[in-house]
């Protein structure tokens, strides 16, 4: 295996595919030595393009599934080298390829590479270059395939394209195309329910995630907050405990908010309890925003979570959403038109976030996601992730 030139004729799909198959299972193993594999992968970028052309050959699926598990690795490593010349490449458009065909039995491991490499911006913007079947987009087509799930593909769970979702929406054009209301509808309601999705927590934080960039699109703000969508629910609900409200709390609370079970949790992982305070934080922008978290009671139900959090970054973002809700005096603070928070001066005490820039101004942005890295064991068995697991 020394020689690099061999390698790349091992992995030609004229060669033999017994070969082919041991040559794969080499390279997944190398990839899934963190160091080691940098170094050797590094060194010998020239492999990157034919280990791709590996992934998309239909002829023998179960040694491109096997090589999709080398290529998620080197998409976790991190390397501008590596992600370049992947990227250069075909590896994008052949992992859109393998999600959108029902038939593929590795659109799962094409879904995690996917969600490691479209962590940048100029991967996400590979994606919207990308063509699908039918009249949706690509990232609606994405979105679509993610709630249909085995329905679509019966091989696919899809859990884990909910962080191609996330990440991919750091794009405007992407969040235009998952919020686009036309026909029958959008997709993004159907993307709701699963902010309570208990079998995953890739499918439930990666969708946590979307919905978080999504809020930072304010012109969209009275159409999250109105009936059609009604997404403060489906925010508040992961965050909500067992406590009884007071009837006065309850006036104009959301049924679904109302009453919990004395068995009552709120969401365990703190990633995704931080992104729903965000996304609670981006609709505070405008102020029909702030006026429908106040008219709808998301005041006691925060009040409650902060005496829960055992995270004190998360209960000072609670509280900085907080500030914002009980300070309805601030109004005369806020010079624009629309009422949003955007460039406008803020009053003594501060109401920029936690880890937000020392200026006088706050200035909402929408960050890079913090990405979930899918890393494979040598033994090829487990999927490793970072920041959020998913068994």
């Amino acid at each position: 295996m020394d020689d690099i030139a061999d390698v790349i004729q091992f992995l030609s799909l004229e060669s033999n595919v017994l070969i082919r198959g041991a040559c794969v299972e080499y390279l997944v193993g190398v990839s899934g030595t963190p160091n080691d594999g940098s170094r050797f992968f590094t060194s010998n970028l020239v492999l990157l393009k034919p280990m791709v052309a590996v992934c998309g050959d239909a002829k023998y699926p179960d040694v491109a599934q096997q090589m999709w598990k080398a290529l998620i690795n080197l998409a976790a490593m991190d390397h501008k080298d590596i992600d370049k010349e992947l990227l250069d490449g075909d590896s994008v458009a052949t992992a859109v390829t393998a999600i959108t065909d029902p038939k593929s039995i590795y659109a799962d491991e094409a879904a995690m590479f996917l969600g490691n490499i479209t962590r940048s911006k100029v991967a996400a913007r590979k994606v919207l270059e990308c063509k699908v079947p039918g009249e949706l987009g690509v990232i609606a087509s994405l979105a679509d395939i993610f709630c249909r799930g085995p329905a679509f593909n019966k091989e696919a769970k899809f859990h884990h394209l909910a962080h191609v979702l996330f990440n991919v929406t750091q794009i405007d054009e992407a969040r235009g195309q998952i919020m686009l209301r036309a026909g029958e509808g959008c997709v993004f309601q159907r993307l709701l329910p699963f902010t309570a999705f208990t079998e995953s927590k890739a499918r439930r934080g990666g969708v946590v995630g979307c919905i978080r960039n999504c809020c930072f699109t304010s012109s969209n703000h009275e159409w999250l907050l109105g009936p059609e969508v009604d997404i403060l629910p489906h925010l508040l609900l992961p965050l909500i405990g067992p406590e009884e409200l007071d009837d006065e709390d309850m006036d104009g609370m959301p049924d679904e908010l109302q009453y919990q079970p004395p068995d009552k949790e709120r969401e365990a992982e703190p990633a995704i309890r931080k992104h729903l305070l965000e996304s609670l934080m981006q609709l505070c922008d405008t102020r029909f925003g702030r006026t429908a978290m106040r008219d709808q009671k998301v005041y006691p139900v925060l009040k409650h979570y902060h005496i829960w959090e055992p995270n004190e970054d998360l209960q000072q973002l609670c509280t900085d959403v907080v500030q914002v809700l009980i300070t309805p005096e601030m109004e005369d603070e806020v010079p624009t038109e629309d009422g949003t928070l955007r460039d406008a001066e803020i009053p003594d005490g501060g109401l920029a976030p936690s880890g937000g820039e020392e200026e006088e101004k706050r200035v909402f942005h929408v960050g890079a996601p913090e990405g979930v890295k899918v890393t494979w064991r040598p033994d090829y068995k487990k999927a490793e992730i970072d920041n959020i697991s998913d068994d």
